[in-house]
């Protein structure tokens, strides 16, 4: 075997392992969350895992009559304008989309979809890319729901970071647009139990 076979044989063989590691962890990090019992279902704006869907659009309608959210331009989504940080320039002001996800039945939240995206935003600023803006969404998610740490994993060459706490699971998705990092958040219980 000469040194281009060598090398090419041992970089295959260490993204396999990498892969299966870090998928290894994932799942071992799921099954230890799940055995601990910890249920945690509070979101955000009063929303919770687990409520009604009925409930979702109720508290939806009296975050809009406060003005607190409004419809977004993406349908079905919700827009809520992020608290400014009096420290950041406006530049650094954040929006976030979010819409229920509901059980088979449509009668149960069982997650929620998110998607971030600086005001600021221009195609030809790259201060206020998704590649930028997707640290300061990790930093806020670790932030806003504590406990472990978010996991980078890679599938396909694509990179996404989840993280489980109990029956709490937030996933980063993999960036697909210049402009808006998509996250969601899901209740485990419900996801494993619909495969």
């Amino acid at each position: 075997m000469n040194l281009k076979g060598f090398l090419k044989f041992w970089t295959v063989f260490w993204l396999i392992f990498s892969i299966s590691c870090s998928e290894n962890k994932y799942s071992d990090l799921v099954k230890k969350e799940l055995a601990s019992g910890v249920i945690h279902d509070s979101l955000f704006l009063g929303l919770r895992l687990g409520q009604s869907r009925k409930d979702f659009f109720e508290i939806c309608w009296d975050l809009n009559r406060e003005k607190k959210v409004t419809h977004s331009e993406l349908f079905p989504f919700v827009k809520y304008p992020l608290p400014k940080k009096k420290s950041l320039e406006a530049e650094n002001d954040i929006t976030m989309l979010f819409y229920g996800d509901f059980n088979r039945e449509k009668t149960v939240m069982t997650g929620i979809q998110l998607q971030f995206y600086y005001e600021a935003w221009a195609l030809w600023n790259e201060a206020v890319q998704s590649d930028k803006l997707l640290l300061a969404v990790k930093d806020s998610l670790e932030k806003w729901y504590p406990g472990n740490d978010f996991l980078e994993l890679k599938k396909d060459s694509l990179q996404f970071f989840v993280k489980v706490d109990g029956n709490r699971r937030i996933t980063i998705k993999p960036l697909d647009d210049n402009r808006i990092v998509k996250a969601k958040i899901d209740d485990l219980r419900y996801v494993l139990d619909e495969k």
